[in-house]
């Protein structure tokens, strides 16, 4: 997943599929991330809420919150409903966001922590510890912990090209945080931490080069998200997660201030949670659903990376989209310095 400002996103965006359809509710604008990611949406979302409710769906891309923030401030808005990240819902509600009517949007369809004034789950996916089974045959990693012990060890780091996905986290719940204390993160614990696999990491410059660095073993462990071990797996990686500690974060479904269809976009917030359209959208971009209720029918590789089987969902540690949404710029600004030093 690749982000745009504080967006998570997949891959790079354009307009693709859809109709533009007529006036009022009879069409909304979605903007996304691109295909394929974005052709998911339209499968699972799109195509059947406009055979339920008559709405046509146009689509656009990529997010672009400086985009959106112009629209907004020039009053001359052309999105309606915005797949992004669940720190910018916080970070600009009221402002550059619409607050959802929760008359529409049955907030009970979603875990009570990742519920917004702005915005609601569209979808979750995890930061998973990842190690090279042919590489540690003998001694594999069980914890989170040994990610970061490059002398039991040793070998060849990568992680997400963003930090808002669990980096910090990661070194903090490996330092022994509990993760009910993640937070405020205490941003130079975590930067001390991660000060020893720094000369052995590659930090990624985008997910297409930590899913080919998988496939091609030019690392022998990385922090991968969902939909990139899946297609490193896919292609052959011989990689295993280790389920201690499993981050997870989640993208937001949100309205721009000043939608010229926000009551239809509305309508297709609440049409996506449903257990059907939300579940074929995960089967189709091996992501979570946005409640644990919905069994999504994953193939083999998929169910490999399901962080909320019974056996696996207590691994599991929520981010903060609050924190994030207030602390984005300066936590990306000292990681960013960090890395440069």
């Amino acid at each position: 997943m690749v982000g745009v400002g504080l967006a998570v996103a997949l891959a790079a965006g354009c307009s693709i599929g859809g109709s533009p359809g007529g006036e009022g509710e009879k069409a909304l604008t979605f903007v996304s991330t691109g295909n394929p990611f974005q052709g998911y949406q339209k499968t699972a979302w799109q195509d059947p809420f406009t055979k339920e409710t008559g709405i046509k769906v146009r689509n656009d891309g990529p997010v672009d919150e400086a985009k959106l923030r112009s629209m907004v401030d020039a009053g001359k808005v052309t999105w309606d409903l915005v797949d992004t990240s669940a720190a910018a819902a916080a970070q600009y509600c009221g402002t550059y966001l619409e607050k959802l009517d929760f008359s529409v949007v049955d907030k009970s369809m979603f875990p009570p922590d990742t519920v917004g004034e702005c915005g609601v789950p569209a979808f979750f996916y995890n930061l998973m510890f990842m190690y090279d089974t042919k590489k540690y045959a003998s001694d594999p990693p069980t914890a989170l912990a040994d990610f970061f012990d490059v002398k039991k060890y040793p070998g060849r780091r990568i992680v997400p090209p963003e930090v808002a996905v669990g980096i910090l986290e990661a070194a903090l719940l490996a330092d022994g945080v509990a993760p009910d204390k993640l937070y405020p993160l205490d941003i130079e614990r975590a930067l001390k931490k991660m000060e020893p696999i720094k000369p052995v990491t590659t930090f990624a410059k985008t997910y297409g080069q930590m899913q080919q660095m998988l496939v091609d073993r030019q690392v022998d462990m990385g922090l991968v998200l969902t939909a990139r071990a899946y297609q490193a797996l896919k292609a052959g990686a011989p990689f295993k997660t280790v389920w201690d500690k499993t981050i997870v974060n989640w993208d937001d479904l949100v309205i721009p201030k000043g939608a010229p269809n926000k009551d239809a976009a509305m309508k297709l917030i609440a049409f996506a949670a449903k257990d059907g359209p939300s579940g074929h959208f995960s089967e189709l971009a091996s992501v979570q659903p946005v409640n644990d209720k919905i069994k999504p029918k994953f193939d083999d590789i998929q169910q490999q990376l399901n962080a909320f089987t019974e056996e696996r969902k207590g691994s599991v540690v929520r981010m903060s989209d609050d924190w994030w949404g207030k602390n984005f710029d300066k936590a990306t600004e000292r990681y960013t310095a960090w890395l440069a030093g």
